[in-house]
């Protein structure tokens, strides 16, 4: 799994075993391939707007790295692998239009791999007039079950849960990593770590005094009903514009700010949507953000905010394609209307490589 906040690959090897009708998980192995030191963050980012040749070379490039990182960990770990489930990395994401682009997804390198590789995961659900996003709720459901809601803290902040007529819902909710980092990065840092910046700084006022309306809650997304997703795209056009409008000067107070808004973002999302209160399982890289968690009981007191033991925390969404891709090699529904939209369930993802067995 590669995500929007550009840290690195994430991979994850777990075992799944069917009992009468639930799935169980293990996880054997954990770890993230860092991109600190290489070229993919600019190489990634110029793919982001570059539709021609640079992205087919940085997609063909990219798949032939994580395939090398894969095989590597297969073999140091020597786990045997089945088959691999791989995310690829998200440049264009704009469902409205029917776009959903996914690079690292190539036929000339994954048709040699010794084992089926499973990829391509959103592109079908868009085509059928979905979101193609968030796509780990199925996963949710199956593995994390005893839990009201599961809220992944990455790129963007997303969530599911299940509602009264017993069908799996999810959304976007709002930016979680990809607002704070960039802010940290004006202080020298990669991350806050554990929002201690943040937990120092103050959260701005919005212009015009503290009665005035917040602009960047008015944002429409967060006005708009369920099922929808985010891309950077958004971020761009939208969120940033009204964040630097009132964002403060000091780089603390802008922390702050952001997390604040993050966390009122989760919590009004979860209200819109009528999500179960009970206990909220936080997963992703800002669950290790303790101030962002203390923010999220104090706008969300109806919900426990439980952070994940470590090695889910770390291996939550691979872990979840990787869930995804046994589906679909078994040929059942992997992706469900419910919480992506569009027209009916799918079984979805492109398998490459060696033949499988069901």
């Amino acid at each position: 799994m590669s995500g929007t906040s550009l840290d690195g690959l994430d991979l994850c090897a777990a075992e799944f075993e069917r009992l009468g009708d639930r799935w169980t998980y293990r996880i054997l192995a954990y770890e993230t391939r860092t991109y600190r030191g290489t070229l993919w963050p600019q190489r990634l980012t110029a793919a982001y707007r570059d539709r021609g040749a640079h992205r087919a070379q940085t997609s063909r490039d990219f798949a032939a790295w994580c395939q090398d990182q894969w095989l590597e960990f297969d073999r140091r770990h020597a786990f045997g692998a089945q088959a691999v489930a791989h995310h690829g990395h998200t440049v264009e994401h704009d469902p409205k239009r029917g776009i959903t682009v996914q690079i690292g997804h190539e036929a000339s390198v994954f048709d040699q791999s010794p084992v089926p590789v499973v990829g391509d995961f959103r592109s079908a659900s868009v085509a059928r007039g979905g979101q193609g996003a968030p796509l780990v709720p199925l996963a949710d459901r199956d593995l994390f079950g005893s839990f009201a809601v599961c809220v992944n803290l990455g790129g963007f902040s997303n969530a599911s849960w299940t509602d009264a007529r017993g069908l799996r819902r999810a959304g976007d909710l709002g930016p979680c990593n990809g607002l704070l980092n960039p802010l940290a990065a004006e202080l020298g840092l990669e991350f806050d770590p554990g929002g201690a910046y943040a937990a120092r700084g103050r959260v701005a006022v919005p212009l015009g005094g503290p009665d005035a309306a917040d602009s960047i809650r008015y944002l429409p997304y967060y006005a708009a009903p369920f099922p929808k997703s985010l891309g950077r795209e958004w971020m761009e056009r939208e969120f940033w514009p009204a964040f630097n409008a009132q964002r403060p000067d000091q780089p603390e107070d802008a922390l702050a700010t952001a997390a604040d808004h993050i966390a009122w973002s989760i919590v009004h999302g979860l209200r819109t949507a009528a999500a179960t209160p009970g206990t909220a399982l936080l997963s992703g890289g800002g669950a290790h953000n303790t101030d962002l968690v203390g923010r999220l009981t104090a706008y969300g007191p109806e919900w426990t905010w439980t952070v994940a033991p470590l090695d889910v925390l770390e291996a939550k969404e691979a872990l979840a394609f990787a869930y995804l891709g046994l589906l679909r090699l078994r040929g059942e529904p992997n992706v469900l209307a419910s919480y992506a939209g569009g027209q009916g369930d799918g079984c979805d993802g492109t398998i490459f490589g060696a033949p499988h067995k069901t």
